[in-house]
Formats: C-alpha cells, sequence, structure tokens
C-alpha cells in the first residue's frame, strides 16, 4: 500500500488556509443543472486567465508604490478550493520580504530608487456554513494583517531632494471576503469576492505607510482537483482586482490580474509538499498628476520615465504542509518561499511565509 492509501476513497482532514480537506460525504453536491452552469463559467474564467498567461508571461501589475492590496504567497495553498465541516476556523500567516526598486512615487513624492524590509503578522478568522445558494455552500473570513516592524528608505529626487527614511508598524488594510463552493467528485469550485479595506495609517509625506489608502474588489475564482488515494493536486485560483483612487495622491492604479497555483503530492494525510507560482499582470496604466510630474521630473535627471508604470512579478517556490496532532486537535503547520524570477517597477522581493491553522 502506498502512503496516502491507508483511508482509499476519503480525504484527509485538514485545514488549509481558508479551505480544508474533508471527507466528501460532508460536501454538499450540487443539481446537475446549475453544475453544468458552473463548470461553464468557471472554465471560461480559467481558459481567460491562461489566455492572459500565454500572452505575456512576464506578468506585469500596475500600482502606486510598486505594490498593490495583492501579496504574493498570501492566495495560493494546498487544496485552496477544497473545504471543510462547519464552523470556525483560526489561520496566523507570519510574512517576512524585504526588497529595492529603482524610480517610483511612495506619498506624494518622487524617489529615484528606494528599499524596504517588512515583517507582517495575519490574523485571519474564517466561518463555513453548512448549506448556501445554488446547490453550494456558503463561507466569510475577515483577515487583519498587523505589521511588526516596516522600515524604508529612498533617494528623493522631488519635490525636495535628499534620503528619507522610515518605520511603521500597527494595522494594515482589511479584507472581508465571501465564497460560494461545489464539489464535482475529485474536484472542487469556489467564487468569491475579496473587499480591502483603507483603515491602515496613511500620511502621503511619509515615505512608508500601513494602509495603502484605497479600496480593492477582487472577484476571485478558486479550483482544486486531488485524488484522494494517489495524492495528487492541481489547485489555482485567479481573479482580477479593481482598485479606487487614492483621494490623498488623487493617484490611481490600474486593474490587476493575479493567478496563483499551487502543484502537491500529499504523501500521508500529515504530510504534503508542493510548488507555488505567483503571477500578476496590470491591464490598465496607472494614472494621476503625480505619475504625470514623474514622467517629467525623472528623464530631466537622466532617468527613464514611469510611462504607465506597469511593473512585472512572477514568483515560485517551495511549499510544506505538516499536521501534527496537538491535545487531540489537528494543527496545520504551513512553510513557503516564493523565490522573485522576474520583475519590473516593483520591489525585487522573495516572500517567506509560515502559517498555522486549525478548527474551533
Amino acid at each position: 500500500m502506498r502512503p496516502g492509501q491507508e483511508h482509499a476513497g476519503e480525504i484527509p482532514a485538514r485545514l488549509t488556509g481558508e479551505r480544508i480537506l474533508v471527507k466528501r460525504a460532508n460536501v454538499i453536491a450540487p443539481t446537475p443543472r446549475f453544475r453544468q452552469r458552473a463548470v461553464a463559467i468557471f472554465h471560461g474564467l480559467a481558459a481567460a486567465s491562461l489566455l492572459l498567461a500565454l500572452a505575456n508571461p512576464r506578468a506585469v501589475v500596475a500600482g502606486e508604490g510598486g505594490g498593490s492590496h495583492y501579496m504574493p504567497g498570501t492566495m495560493g495553498d494546498f487544496a485552496m478550493a477544497l473545504i471543510g465541516p462547519p464552523g470556525f476556523y483560526l489561520r496566523n500567516d507570519l510574512l517576512y520580504f524585504q526588497g529595492d526598486i529603482d524610480a517610483v512615487t511612495l506619498g506624494d513624492r518622487i524617489y529615484s530608487s528606494a528599499s524596504q524590509d517588512v515583517w507582517v503578522n495575519t490574523l485571519k478568522l474564517i466561518y463555513l456554513a453548512g448549506s448556501g445558494i445554488l446547490g453550494g455552500r456558503l463561507g466569510g473570513a475577515l483577515t487583519i494583517p498587523i505589521v511588526l516592524d516596516a522600515q524604508a528608505s529612498g533617494t528623493l529626487v522631488s519635490p525636495l531632494q535628499g534620503s528619507p527614511s522610515g518605520n511603521r508598524s500597527g494595522i494594515a488594510d482589511i479584507t472581508v471576503s465571501g465564497l460560494l463552493n461545489w464539489a464535482f467528485g475529485h474536484s472542487h469550485v469556489s467564487a468569491g469576492l475579496n473587499v480591502y479595506v483603507p483603515v491602515g495609517a496613511y500620511d502621503e509625506d511619509r515615505i512608508i505607510n500601513l494602509g495603502r489608502n484605497y479600496w480593492s474588489f477582487d472577484p476571485v475564482g478558486t479550483f482544486t482537483w486531488l485524488h484522494p488515494e494517489r495524492g495528487h493536486e492541481v489547485s489555482f485560483t485567479t481573479g482580477f482586482m479593481f482598485n479606487t483612487q487614492n483621494g490623498a495622491t488623487d493617484y490611481s492604479s490600474g486593474t490587476e490580474w493575479h493567478f496563483d497555483f499551487m502543484l502537491s503530492q500529499h504523501f500521508s494525510k500529515r504530510f504534503a509538499v508542493g510548488l507555488e507560482g505567483s503571477v500578476l499582470q496590470g491591464i490598465s496604466d496607472d494614472s494621476g498628476p503625480l505619475l504625470d510630474r514623474a514622467n517629467t521630473v525623472l528623464p530631466a535627471i537622466g532617468l527613464k520615465p514611469l510611462e504607465g508604470f506597469r511593473a512585472q512579478y512572477f514568483a515560485l517556490g517551495p511549499a510544506v504542509l505538516v499536521t501534527p496532532p496537538v491535545f487531540g486537535k489537528d494543527v496545520n503547520l504551513i512553510a513557503k518561499y516564493l523565490v522573485d524570477i522576474d520583475h519590473k517597477n516593483r520591489f525585487n522581493s522573495d516572500y517567506l511565509m509560515i502559517s498555522l491553522a486549525l478548527k474551533f
């Protein structure tokens, strides 16, 4: 008997992010009519995402300050579309990243270069209902990121010149999420919406801020195929992030497309390894008077203009899942390391994330 076949026909109960691997008997199957409709819709979204990826394998994202509400490594996970029994769940993610960037706007100022070093701890409270609508099950989550330490420095070129630096800590922008989930044999599908609420402190005069000072709306689709006996898994999630204007700087970040995937092998119900990837691509330019000014100032001092400030980012790296029993309860420990493969107009950052997840 191969490892992972101890419970043939049963999917091991395991919390992974907002999703938990569970016995198939716990999953509500949709009606045949709605199943066909949901599969058609999701396949259309997946096809559009794959076409975007093939059209430009060097991922692009537009975003004020060389970033956005999307954070590599935080959406892709093991069995990301497979949810568990009704109830409350808790997840904690510790994330570290650091990196440099060339010319960029931070706040209402223009820099010829900048660097950052950030530790963030994210608390996520999840609720999964036992029923829902359209033959699926409903779920929701509240995500609260707490910046433990964020440091930044840069070379300022406008409106003044200098080498400012700073550090911040506190609550960043929170996320409110909702999802609807269906099961089709070994395949599982979720459709949902993430809303990023700008509650983090923001001051346009600072080189580093806790929040982004604008709302983001991110409709997403997620798919998982997991063979319960062999332990093979293919998962991906994709979405389009729509951003409102930053009222303090009049800067509008362009719409973003993101695609995260996980290819993994579950050797038993307590151990799995995988390869995770993160792709981002902007589908519209940034805009605003600050960007226009940067496109005038930077060439005047011999630097390249930002133009529409479309950056590119693609990351790939290993992931490990271990599920030890602690006081009679399974606790999931997840570690990931995403390596920056390609970037432009975005901080050249690798991402390290260590997570703990459990059911109440």
